[in-house]
């Protein structure tokens, strides 16, 4: 089964911020997402803090690039989504508990 949101994660350098925002997802209400990381070519610990992610919970992708930029890292995440509703999160930010069950509810509401 596809998940229904994909969380396009691009992150260049913003390593210091990462767990935040990936533990945001990890408490979500809601549980039908996955989470894909794209590490833009960061020399920090972006792709160690995503990996040790990735053991506790296959819903984190991580994918590695050379620095191409924000919307490169965008593209190539869209590519490699699964999911029916793309949503885009930047690594120094974070979701609220319960943010991707009310979203939900508006595209249910939409639809």
């Amino acid at each position: 089964m596809n998940s229904f949101f994909s969380i396009i994660i691009p992150c260049f350098n913003q390593g210091i911020f990462l767990s935040d925002c990936l533990n945001s997802l990890l408490d979500q209400s809601y549980e039908n997402w996955e989470a894909i990381v794209v590490n833009d070519g960061s020399t920090d610990q972006t792709q160690y803090i995503t990996e040790n992610f990735q053991r506790k919970d296959s819903r984190f992708k991580l994918i590695n690039q050379n620095n191409a930029g924000l919307s490169s890292a965008r593209n190539i995440g869209l590519q490699n989504a699964r999911g029916n509703r793309f949503i885009f999160l930047d690594a120094d930010d974070y979701f609220y508990a319960s943010a991707l069950a009310e979203i939900s509810k508006v595209v249910e509401i939409s639809d």
